[in-house]
């Protein structure tokens, strides 16, 4: 049954992902409407990790994973085709996909399944990947064998160090540069001065378990990178236009006024 699942993923591009049990985490669900969706005597939570770094550079203005399309529209694809195929095979269980609004505490499932470990940042770190990935999940009632993990970061803090936010006491800048109503006069100089119109890496790209790690495979991604954003663009397959245009541009304004 695991080489069955094992075909199916892969045959819908995914091929890092891990079994955690449903049982390790549901104390711990989030509060979403999302979690009305989840299937009644739900076993098994298949953790899927898609990495989005398309270059060992980063993009000018933006963060990486604002340059490539819409994660939930190319993950949501994969994960929905997968759970499609899953539903044929077996069609007496049930599959769920979630991404994004999900009642899964997602980076504690898929650290706890030893899919990567948790940073002190809050983000899974994958072994190959680092922690430029997205997160997704497939919850099912079939039952899977999973295993508990226990592992760490380095712990090293250069994610804490790094950030901006936390030395200066400032709010994070990632949170302030997505925010759509009025900006302070400091939250404005915040944004100057990162240079960025979306997002923030600091705490990924200071991290040492990030420095070699591979980019990703998933075409989507490789053939709509962006290296920067430009308010003459489309961006309406972009994770940025959830705010709406005038957000990122605003803020594309700011750094270059």
């Amino acid at each position: 049954m695991e080489k069955l699942i094992k075909n199916i993923l892969n045959d819908n591009l995914i091929y890092e992902y891990s079994f955690c049990s449903f049982a390790a985490v549901e104390n711990y669900l989030l509060p979403c409407r999302a979690a009305s969706r989840l299937p009644k005597n739900s076993k098994t939570i298949i953790m899927v990790a898609f990495p989005y770094k398309v270059k060992n550079r980063p993009p000018a203005n933006i963060s990486r994973y604002a340059a490539v399309p819409d994660y939930h529209l190319v993950c949501g694809k994969f994960l929905n085709d997968a759970a499609n195929a899953l539903k044929a095979q077996f069609p007496q269980n049930e599959f769920a996909v979630f991404l994004d609004n999900s009642p899964i505490p997602e980076v504690y499932a898929a650290a706890y399944s030893g899919l990567g470990v948790k940073g002190l940042n809050g983000l899974l770190i994958h072994k190959k990947y680092g922690s430029y990935v997205f997160l997704g999940e497939i919850v099912t009632d079939l039952e899977l064998p999973t295993a508990k993990f226990d592992q760490k970061c380095l712990e090293c803090s250069q994610c804490i160090k790094h950030c901006n936010s936390v030395t200066n006491k400032k709010e994070c800048l990632s949170a302030v540069n997505q925010q759509k109503n009025g900006l302070t006069k400091a939250q404005e100089a915040q944004i100057k001065a990162s240079g960025l119109c979306w997002g923030c890496d600091v705490c990924s790209e200071v991290c040492p378990m990030n420095k070699n790690t591979q980019t990703t495979y998933i075409p989507e991604f490789i053939n709509g990178y962006r290296e920067c954003y430009s308010p003459t663009e489309d961006p309406k397959d972009r994770a940025y236009n959830w705010r709406g245009p005038g957000v990122i541009k605003r803020n594309y304004n700011l750094i270059n006024e």
